[in-house]
């Protein structure tokens, strides 16, 4: 492969911002990517792996090294057991995998319909929504060890991967990975309970307001709906804004801290903290995880906020868009003002879910 030089990687986000790669390449099979390690290797170069372009703002001044934009095609299955194996390019759009499992009478993804990006990046985050997540379906990844000298592939099982909420361990390795290829065990069972949920309803609820047992088609249509509602569907056709996703984590807190969210929340606005409920939900072990978005709410940072470029989306506060010719320098200060407003009222930092790449965030 020869790369290309001095790409614009802006349109190959979602979010819309950022420079261009010193390099560039768009492999489209392993031994492509193994060709494009060389190189990168041969002119000690930095390599960042481009999926969807969901979940990153990249810098201004871009990527000074190389970018693989992972292309890498191809869906097969085998049954094994009572589930139908499904491995899958991790170049694959994710939205058009999960499409093509329900075409094929498989469930296990539905829930997952319309999240911007690649099936690699989805193993990478552990995509999580409505009740589900990549990891619940997820039985091993192929990937190429870029510390390998030959960069020889890898079969990494679930146990090995370390997943939790929106996170594996992909993220952690130091781009020692690169995820290649991924199996999911699905289910063929006409009558295996579909797992939708969601704050306002569930499958019971979507039942009875369809007068009949939800189908795959009936959830993804759900699903669909509820992301176009939250102003986080990018899908042609339907109302979306330039956005990288939700930028902020869910934070999860002890008991203590938890009363004393509760405590100031109600000091500075009870009714409002009554009226957004459920603003935060107790785990198993004693712990509660809270909505970043209630704790915006006692700040300025509001749906539809805008300031220069960069702004709040309409219809999700823990959704920040291109609201016109921003700068990754507009969107970092944007989240950065929102994570001090936070954590000067409640005493909480939130943590992005969003990665930046390159330098972000300008020394001040």
């Amino acid at each position: 492969m020869t790369p290309q030089e001095h790409v614009p990687l802006a349109p190959l986000t979602t979010l819309g911002v950022g420079g261009k790669a010193r390099f560039f390449v768009a492999p489209q099979s392993v031994d492509e990517v193994k060709e494009a390690l060389d190189f990168a290797r041969t002119h000690a170069l930095p390599v960042f792996v481009l999926g969807g372009g969901s979940n990153i703002v990249i810098a201004d001044d871009g990527f000074d090294g190389l970018v693989l934009s992972m292309r890498i095609p191809g869906i097969t299955l085998a049954e094994h057991d009572d589930r139908t194996w499904v491995t899958v390019g991790s170049g694959v759009v994710w939205d058009d995998f999960v499409v093509w499992t329900i075409q094929h009478g498989l469930s296990g993804l539905e829930c997952l319909s319309g999240v911007p990006g690649t099936v690699g990046g989805a193993v990478v985050a552990n995509l999580g929504a409505y009740g589900a997540q990549a990891s619940d379906t997820f039985v091993h990844a192929e990937v190429v060890d870029t510390h390998d000298q030959n960069h020889g592939l890898k079969v990494i099982e679930k146990e090995q991967c370390d997943f939790s909420y929106h996170d594996s361990m992909f993220g952690h390795a130091s781009g020692r990975y690169i995820v290649v290829g991924a199996t999911f065990a699905l289910s063929r069972d006409p009558s295996a309970q579909l797992s939708y949920r969601d704050n306002r309803f569930d499958m019971a609820t979507l039942a009875e307001k369809l007068g009949h047992t939800p189908t795959q088609t009936d959830v993804r249509a759900a699903v669909l709906t509820m992301r176009e509602e939250k102003g986080s569907l990018i899908m042609e056709g339907r109302h979306c804004y330039k956005s990288a996703g939700s930028f902020f984590h869910m934070p999860f807190v002890s008991p203590a801290r938890y009363a004393q969210i509760e405590t100031s929340a109600r000091a500075l606005d009870a009714e409002k903290a009554e009226h957004l409920r459920p603003w935060a939900w107790e785990q198993p072990d004693g712990s509660y995880k809270i909505a970043p978005g209630f704790l915006l709410e006692y700040t300025e940072f509001h749906k539809g906020y805008v300031h220069g470029g960069a702004g709040i989306s309409p219809r999700h506060t823990l959704s920040i868009i291109n609201v016109g010719n921003a700068r990754a320098e507009d969107i970092a200060r944007l989240a950065s003002d929102m994570q001090k407003a936070v954590e000067d009222l409640f005493g909480i930092r939130l943590e992005r879910e969003v990665e930046y790449i390159g330098a972000v965030e300008k020394a001040k």
